[in-house]
């Protein structure tokens, strides 16, 4: 480590680099050669391009569909057809430097392109069968850059290098090496915990038995439970002690008790709901001015969407701690009610039974229980009537039935003369004297 900040290592380098530098690269004959090697590969690659786009045309759809009700022998057939034009550049590269060889020309710039193009096609071949792109790329990159890093001759030196470039933090030293194995580490088991986490909701999905707020509980459980303990193989990768995470939970505890009050708050408010299942995903729930049906339950908050298709983001702690009204918790049927009145005129016993026979063919207004329309009380302009029905499905609105019955309710007593009053007053002068009324024309005199 104290070579990297020592000047006179940088000079030495920068001196023997010079040195091979004009012994090997600023040589006529060295530079002839170098730059013809580079016109082959520039050629042998333009060529193998134009073939295999060609073969890729004749050939690239037949074989493919030849092969699609095996996924792992069609990707892997795919991804050949796709390495076509890399696949002809390197057979022609292999084939100029074998001309090149009988006339004794130098092919060192050649074999080196050569040999980390066959390594990138087996690699890129043998990762085809991978189905899952991210797991293909990235082993195909490690992969090749090891199998580069060897070709080249510098694997060893790397690792040394990497082995060499680090920093003690207490009684931990951590070098670059190190920290590379462990982001590796640390992306793989991510991915394996999101791919488990999946699958295991998948696999309780088609568990009947279980509610959605169990079944959310439980691979939410599971999910915290791998993301723990991957952070604790990823620092224990490293070579920290976690017995020194003592000292880190004390500060994080000092750090909840001053600003993530909310946050944890939150978070066991989530767990409280998923526990004693008083609001689920699909309930539909009235919050404030929020009414809509709950679409997601996390550790944070609840998504719930409404019947405009906006989705509010509600914190868990406010489920807990306010009043919520959830339309659907023990049963989804509920009953609603509508206010009408009629006039002093009409009969209110032939009123109630037109406005009860005539919502009871609705389609979403349910027959058992059957619509009952009371009488509640004598209003200054009206005879106060109540209409109150059932339906089973509050996830698709209540505003909207509630405009249906009260429609049909207006045509029924329109089309037996029942009259709907509205407010009148009557105004009694009290003036002493007589009152006259002139209605001479102004403008005439």
């Amino acid at each position: 480590m104290e070579k990297l900040f020592n000047p006179e290592f940088y000079y030495v380098a920068f001196e023997t680099t010079k040195s091979w530098v004009l012994s090997h690269l600023l040589v006529w004959d060295n530079v002839v050669q170098f730059a013809a090697q580079i016109a082959i590969l520039l050629f042998v690659r333009l060529l193998g391009s134009i073939l295999g786009r060609l073969a890729q045309r004749s050939l690239g759809d037949r074989i493919t569909k030849s092969f699609v009700q095996y996924r792992h022998l069609s990707s892997f057939i795919h991804r050949l057809v796709k390495l076509l034009p890399l696949l002809l550049s390197i057979f022609l590269l292999w084939a100029a430097i074998a001309v090149l060889k009988e006339t004794g020309l130098r092919t060192f710039l050649m074999n080196l392109v050569l040999s980390l193009s066959t390594a990138w096609a087996v690699i890129r071949l043998i990762t085809s069968v991978i189905l899952d792109r991210f797991w293909a790329r990235l082993v195909a990159v490690v992969a090749w850059s090891l199998a580069a890093l060897n070709i080249v001759g510098l694997l060893d030196e790397t690792f040394e290098l990497l082995e060499r470039i680090g920093f003690t933090v207490g009684d931990v030293h951590l070098t670059m090496l190190s920290i590379l194995k462990a982001l590796l580490l640390l992306i793989i088991l991510l991915r394996a915990v999101r791919w488990l986490s999946t699958y295991l909701e998948q696999r309780l999905g088609g568990v009947s038995e279980l509610t959605p707020s169990t079944r959310l509980m439980i691979t939410k459980g599971i999910h915290i439970t791998l993301l723990f303990l991957v952070a604790l193989a990823a620092l224990n990768s490293v070579g920290i002690d976690l017995t020194a995470l003592a000292v880190f939970s004390g500060a994080v505890g000092v750090g909840v008790g001053f600003g993530l009050q909310k946050v944890v708050g939150n978070f066991v408010s989530g767990v409280i709901l998923l526990s004693d299942k008083t609001i689920k995903p699909g309930d539909v729930v009235e919050i404030g001015d929020v009414y809509g049906r709950v679409n997601q339950m996390g550790g944070r908050c609840v998504s719930v969407v409404t019947r405009d298709e906006k989705e509010y983001l509600i914190p868990n702690e406010s489920l807990v701690t306010q009043q919520v009204i959830n339309w659907s918790y023990s049963a989804l049927r509920i009953r609603l009610k509508a206010d009408i009145g009629i006039s002093y005129k009409a009969d209110p016993a032939e009123a109630m039974d037109i406005i009860t026979r005539s919502v009871a063919g609705l389609d979403r207004v349910l027959n058992d229980p059957a619509p009952k329309c009371l009488l509640t009380g004598f209003g200054d302009n009206s005879v106060n009537l109540q209409l109150r029905f059932w339906i089973q499905d509050p996830q698709n609105g209540v505003a909207n039935i509630t405009s249906e019955v009260l429609l049909n309710v207006w045509n029924v007593l329109k089309a037996n003369h029942i009259e709907i009053p509205f407010p009148q007053r009557d105004v009694h002068l009290n003036v002493p004297g007589r009152i006259s009324i002139s209605t001479e024309n102004e403008s005439s005199g």
